[in-house]
């Protein structure tokens, strides 16, 4: 179970790395940052920043039910 913990949390970690990073892509490109939609677009990245927070999370939980039993 420690080795499921484990990958799960580096799954969540993987997941909110790239939505940070492919967020701040798109903010700083000149084309990307023109578009008038941006906030939106920007909230769904930080969705997907969140969804790998809350998997990494997960995963932590995962490690602390093993160390427990």
């Amino acid at each position: 179970m420690v080795q499921v913990g484990v990958l799960v949390n580096a799954v969540g970690l993987l997941i909110s790395i790239t939505g940070t990073v492919v967020l701040f892509q798109h903010t700083t490109s000149e084309y990307h940052s023109a578009i008038g939609d941006i906030g939106s677009i920007a909230v769904a990245y930080l969705g997907v920043i969140l969804l790998g927070i809350s998997i990494s999370i997960t995963g932590i939980g995962l490690l602390l039910r093993t160390n427990s039993e």
